[in-house]
C-alpha cells in the first residue's frame, strides 16, 4: 500500500506540472464556487443548451490526473445529451494536500462513510441537486481515486445512477470499512480492468458477490485509466456507451 501512495504522489506532482489549458473551453461552461466543510473549491458546471425544463444532473469526478480536458469532453458530451453535469476539482487548494487527505488518513484510505473527503462529496451533491436546472434526479461517475466515493454515494436514497471505474481507494474489503452494511445501495454500475494492480480482482469479487443482482458489473482486457490512459482502445468505447445507457434509463426512463 506504502507503493502504491508513493506512486500516486509521484504521479500527482508531474501531472499537475503540466497547467491545463481551459481557453476553449470557456465558451461551454461556467465556473462556480461551491464552500464544504472545510475549504472552498471551484466546479466546472455543463449545462444542455436551450432548454428552460430541469433536467436529471451527474456529479462527474476526475481520477489521480486532476481535471483533464478528455474529462471536459464527458462533461460536454453528457450535457449534449440533456444533463447537468458538476466537474468539481477536488484538488483545488493543492493536488498533494488532497491526496495526503485521501490516501494517508486513515478514514481515508479505509474510504469510511464519516471520512471527510467523502462528507464533501455529499455537499456536492446537494448542492447539484439543488441547483435551480436540476430535477433533482441524481447520478454519478467516480474512477480510481475518487471511484470509492461512489459506493458510498450509491448509499443515499437520492442517488439513482452510480457508477464506479476501477475504485483503487478503500483497503479493506470491498473498498469499505468492513462493518459497513452495503444494504442501502439500490443499484451500482461497475467497471473494472482483469488485471489492476490499483483495484484488484478479490476487492471487484468481494463487490459484485456482495451487492448481487443489484450490481450491474462489467470487466475489460484493458489498463486502468477507462477515460484517460486506456481512452483511445476500444474496449473503452464500450465503457462509455454503457454508462451513458445507464444514466439513460435510471435518469430518464426509471421515473416511476
Amino acid at each position: 500500500m506504502v507503493q502504491i501512495i508513493l506512486f500516486y504522489l509521484t504521479m500527482i506532482i508531474v501531472i499537475n506540472s503540466m497547467k491545463s489549458i481551459r481557453i476553449l473551453w470557456m465558451t461551454k461552461m461556467e465556473i462556480k464556487k461551491i464552500t464544504l466543510p472545510t475549504r472552498q473549491i471551484e466546479v466546472e458546471v455543463y449545462a444542455p443548451k436551450e432548454t428552460s425544463e430541469s433536467v436529471p444532473s451527474i456529479l462527474l469526478l476526475h481520477e489521480l490526473f486532476g481535471i483533464l480536458d478528455v474529462y471536459r469532453e464527458d462533461a460536454q458530451d453528457l450535457a449534449d445529451r440533456g444533463y447537468l453535469v458538476y466537474v468539481p476539482n477536488l484538488f483545488d487548494g493543492g493536488a498533494v494536500k488532497y491526496c495526503i487527505r485521501a490516501m494517508v488518513s486513515k478514514a481515508g484510505r479505509r474510504n469510511a462513510a464519516d471520512s471527510g473527503v467523502n462528507q464533501e462529496i455529499h455537499v456536492l451533491l446537494d448542492a447539484l441537486k439543488s441547483d435551480p436546472r436540476s430535477n433533482g434526479r441524481l447520478g454519478m461517475l467516480g474512477q480510481c481515486l475518487t471511484g470509492g466515493y461512489v459506493i458510498q454515494m450509491a448509499k443515499r436514497e437520492d442517488m439513482l445512477a452510480p457508477v464506479v471505474y476501477h475504485h483503487s481507494l478503500g483497503i479493506e474489503g470491498v473498498g469499505v470499512p468492513k462493518k459497513e452494511s452495503l444494504d442501502d445501495i439500490r443499484v451500482l454500475q461497475g467497471h473494472w480492468a482483469n488485471v489492476d494492480p490499483f483495484c484488484p480482482k478479490s476487492k471487484r469479487e468481494k463487490l459484485i458477490q456482495q451487492l448481487g443482482d443489484r450490481v450491474e458489473a462489467y470487466t475489460y482486457n484493458m489498463p486502468h485509466g477507462f477515460r484517460s490512459v486506456s481512452r483511445g482502445m476500444p474496449e473503452a468505447k464500450v465503457v462509455w456507451q454503457r454508462t451513458v445507457d445507464f444514466f439513460d434509463r435510471e435518469l430518464k426512463q426509471n421515473t416511476v
